[in-house]
């Protein structure tokens, strides 16, 4: 009797250790890849946190910002590919359409505020979350414009001159350039490519050759305003990064940068007390097509064919629906949201964009009708100009020459 009670008391025990061992959570390694390295810090702690309030569910994330297409795709189509990556939208969701999940039917999706979808949206179908509105144009001081006597913010690149005489004439170097970035281009090219009309149009005509980049009256006149920062801008602008470039603004070096909002929180750690807002880009002699760009360009996308997609599911779920998903996009990353009934962040350059928004003096961001890969080469040939390695014409030469490529 006692032998047969061992031995059921022995099955018993060893039956509950296997209901617990099947009951306990699986672990999971999401893999989660991305540009932005402004939010590193902000992106790290939001992978801690996921993980504190998820135990079973670690969140290993990798930011890029040099090269980072090139390395997306290798790794895209390798054992080691991302569950979670990060890429620009509109036409990037065709570049991505054979490893995006569909998220058009999932309930958290209706959490979103519809205007902001259409950059994530590809014939009806949605694939990827716009976490973000951002925005950028000049960003300036407004104490040393001040300073200069510049009441009314320039709107043509005339007046745009002449402001920068008035900077100089108080000893203020109008620019700082962060020309070794060569990011940098793609944001200052989109306000000139934005002022020629018809964005999609114009990039489905260069496409297919039927229009040249010289035909592009506003597009040309990206020389003049990178002749203007050069003239009127710090030394060494090809040797400057980005934290040059925003120190220089937040110590009062300079009284302008080309930047966008994600420049802020940097700006502020510097000098908490300076008082920014954004000058609208003037694009030529027509002071209406001096605009900031605004768009929910940046999308967050699940790999469809991730061994660990239904976690994925659950992190993207948890980021737009939870407390702490809206928390890490709002107040520590200082983001415009995308979510219906989120407050945006009470900061400068936010308000500023929701000000230029309501007035309507914003353009989506053209680049995302651009072919994969063209900002790149946008920039190097854009960094050989302002070095005097090559003219303006052999820059237009190769504009030309490298769209029709990459196109096809």
């Amino acid at each position: 009797m006692k032998k047969s009670l061992g031995i059921l008391l022995g099955a018993a025990l060893f039956a509950v250790m296997v209901v617990g061992a099947q009951g306990a959570p699986k672990k999971v390694t999401l893999r989660l890849m991305q540009f932005k390295p402004e939010i590193t810090d902000q992106v790290h702690a939001m992978a801690k946190q996921y993980t504190k309030e998820n135990p079973n569910v670690i969140i290993e994330v990798e930011i890029l910002q040099a090269d980072y297409e090139a390395v997306l795709r290798t790794k895209l189509n390798s054992r080691n590919a991302p569950d979670i990556f990060m890429t620009n939208g509109y036409f990037y969701n065709q570049v991505y359409l054979d490893y995006s999940y569909d998220l058009t039917q999932e309930d958290y999706i209706r959490a979103i505020d519809p205007s902001t979808l259409e950059a994530a949206t590809w014939n009806r179908r949605i694939y990827g979350f716009p976490f973000l509105v951002e925005s950028y144009a000049f960003i300036y001081n407004k104490e040393l414009f001040a300073k200069a006597g510049i009441t009314k913010l320039p709107q043509t690149l005339t007046q745009l001159e002449e402001a920068c005489l008035k900077l100089q004439a108080k000893g203020i170097t109008p620019f700082g350039n962060g020309y070794r970035e060569g990011w940098v281009f793609k944001h200052i090219f989109s306000h000139f490519m934005a002022g020629d009309g018809n964005f999609r149009e114009t990039a489905e005509k260069l496409n297919s050759g039927q229009l040249k980049f010289a035909a592009l009256p506003s597009t040309m006149k990206i020389f003049d305003l990178l002749d203007l920062t050069l003239k009127y801008g710090n030394p060494r602008p090809l040797e400057t990064d980005f934290n040059q470039q925003i120190t220089m603004l937040a110590t009062g070096e300079v009284a302008m940068i080309h930047q966008g909002s994600w420049a802020e929180e940097g700006i502020l750690k510097i000098n908490p007390r300076i008082k920014l807002a954004y000058l609208p880009v003037p694009v030529g002699e027509d002071p209406e097509k001096a605009r900031v760009m605004a768009d929910a360009n940046i999308l967050y996308r699940l790999n469809k064919d991730s061994k660990n997609l239904q976690e994925a599911r659950k992190w993207l779920k948890w980021l737009i629906t939870s407390e702490s998903g809206r928390k890490f996009i709002v107040d520590e990353c200082k983001f415009i949201p995308t979510i219906k009934g989120v407050k945006p962040p009470n900061v400068q350059l936010a308000n500023e964009t929701i000000s230029y928004m309501a007035k309507k003096r914003t353009y989506p961001w053209v680049q995302g009708y651009w072919p994969s890969g063209w900002e790149t080469h946008l920039g190097n040939l854009l960094q050989d100009y302002c070095g005097g390695a090559k003219t303006k014409q052999q820059v237009i030469e190769e504009f030309n020459r490298t769209w029709q490529a990459l196109v096809n």
